[in-house]
């Protein structure tokens, strides 16, 4: 029992061997759209810049509103937080808060829609 389990195992192996293997090589496993989208979490505008979107008017215009965005909510915390009080300055931090949710969904969304499958040469994309 034992040999006839080898022999089938070997000649599988040398069927299997013989035969051209087809298979698809990922580049990227959709790593760049979560660091995009965490540098934006962190940082509004740089995943935006890291994709590219710096290139036309639209991704200019969308990089400027969250940078001014980014600036009034960091203002309007600070003078809220010393003149009012507690209370009112959470408006200040929902600004922030609404900014670089926005700005992170936004640049991962927008990230390169990520790896080509590619079989025998001729690239297929998803």
């Amino acid at each position: 029992m034992l040999k006839k389990f080898i022999a089938v195992l070997l000649l599988a192996t040398c069927m299997v061997s013989a035969s051209g293997i087809a298979y698809a090589a990922e580049q990227d496993k959709g790593e760049t759209s979560l660091t995009r989208g965490a540098a934006s979490l962190f940082v509004p505008g740089w995943g935006q810049y890291l994709n590219g979107e710096m290139e036309n008017k639209s991704g200019k215009i969308k990089t400027g509103t969250m940078i001014v965005l980014e600036i009034g909510g960091i203002v309007t915390t600070i003078l809220l937080g010393t003149l009012v009080g507690y209370p009112v300055i959470w408006v200040g931090i929902g600004i922030l808060m609404f900014n670089h949710i926005w700005s992170a969904a936004d640049a991962y969304a927008k990230a390169p829609t990520g790896p080509e499958v590619a079989m025998k040469g001729d690239a297929v994309a998803r």
